[in-house]
């Protein structure tokens, strides 16, 4: 057997035997494993067979497509027509305002030719786009809240997968100009929503017969679309799921729930394995820039919105809104799949890592304490 396989083989062992365990806790347990392994296979330099292409093309393909299934499926329609200026609003804003400080920030930060405006860019799209599966947790009993979360993290998602695709098939944003990028941009999204809508449309009386059907169809489309026709897959793949949401109840919740759950879980592993000391001994500044850069983008926008607008939010749901963290496992998922060519790929996962764990050890934790006092 591979060592990779072998690898494989004990992380997945490992997730399911910690099914158990808080979220939090079971967490920090992957994450310390799978550190110490990527330390321990570096330090002794065994070839472990796991590449950084192919570990990026295995979550990209595999586990992201089902990621968004499960996204899909569990957001809840009716409240979502209620509440999508709450939604799309606050959405947009954070959207743009994550990604122009984060993008600028980095690039003026660093200050180097090897980190161009590209790369900031491609680290402010990164980290705008929005997850909050992993806080969903904590905000269950609030059903607004949770829906407004779950709003955020599609609405926003549809434009970071679109956006991803333009930069990183961008060779540098001195060769293209705000509006070339800009209507590149659109063209995708507007594509994207075209043929989504088309195969909602073939889809619907297959998914009404049989919502088992709805995991093969979902990679399926993203397959399909990434490598064939060139758009985003995932962006794809989202927008049908939306578009063919009254069906997808259809589907059998336990299996889809439990391997997002696996694949959320592998995630942590692999975001362990891929950490190295040079990121905190030569890139803990930009890691510490990017969680403050990221704080500010969406604190002050939302504690203005609880605080003046005064959404539909039941009490104590507005003040846990803007603490909640919101870097879930789609968003990992795309921080581990960035591909290797891009410049300064690097220092761009070291920003978003640093964001991320922060949100894992130290957000996640502070917001869960709040919930629990009330």
């Amino acid at each position: 057997m591979e060592a990779s396989w072998l690898l494989i083989l004990v992380a997945v062992t490992l997730v399911a035997a910690l099914r158990g365990v808080p979220q939090t806790g079971r967490h920090i347990i992957l994450l310390t494993f799978g550190l110490l392994v990527g330390q321990l296979i570096s330090t002794l330099r065994w070839q472990s067979g796991i590449g950084a292409k192919g570990m990026a093309d295995a979550i990209y393909y595999l586990i992201l497509p089902w990621l968004l299934v499960q996204a899909a499926s569990s957001i809840s329609r009716r409240r979502l027509r209620l509440l999508w200026p709450w939604v799309v609003g606050p959405a947009s804003l954070i959207f743009l305002l994550t990604l122009s400080l984060v993008g600028v920030g980095l690039f003026m930060l660093v200050d180097h030719p090897g980190f161009p405006l590209l790369s900031g860019v491609v680290a402010g799209t990164l980290l705008a786009a929005a997850d909050p599966s992993w806080s969903s947790q904590l905000a269950h009993r609030q059903r607004s809240l949770l829906v407004m979360l779950e709003g955020e993290g599609v609405w926003v998602e549809l434009f970071a997968f679109a956006g991803l695709m333009v930069l990183n098939q961008a060779g540098s944003l001195s060769s293209l100009s705000g509006a070339e990028v800009g209507a590149t941009w659109v063209r995708l999204l507007t594509l994207s929503l075209l043929l989504s809508w088309l195969l909602s449309w073939l889809l619907k009386p297959l998914l009404r017969r049989n919502g088992a059907l709805t995991l093969p169809l979902a990679y399926l489309v993203f397959w399909g679309t990434e490598r064939g026709l060139g758009l985003p897959g995932a962006a794809v793949c989202l927008l049908t799921l939306l578009l063919s949401l009254p069906q997808l109840r259809r589907i059998p919740t336990a299996p889809v729930e439990e391997g997002a759950s696996l694949g959320a879980d592998l995630l942590v592993v692999a975001l362990g394995f891929s950490l190295t000391l040079s990121m905190f001994t030569e890139r803990y500044w930009v890691m510490l820039a990017a969680i403050g850069l990221c704080l500010l983008a969406r604190g002050p926008v939302l504690w203005g919105i609880v605080h003046w607008l005064k959404p539909p939010l039941p009490a104590g749901a507005g003040a846990l809104w803007w603490r909640l963290p919101v870097h879930g496992p789609v968003t990992l998922a795309l921080v581990l799949s960035l591909p290797v060519s891009v410049t300064a790929w690097w220092t761009i996962q070291s920003a978003c890592y640093g964001v991320i764990l922060f949100e894992l050890l130290i957000q996640r934790p502070l917001a869960s304490a709040s919930v629990s006092d009330r």
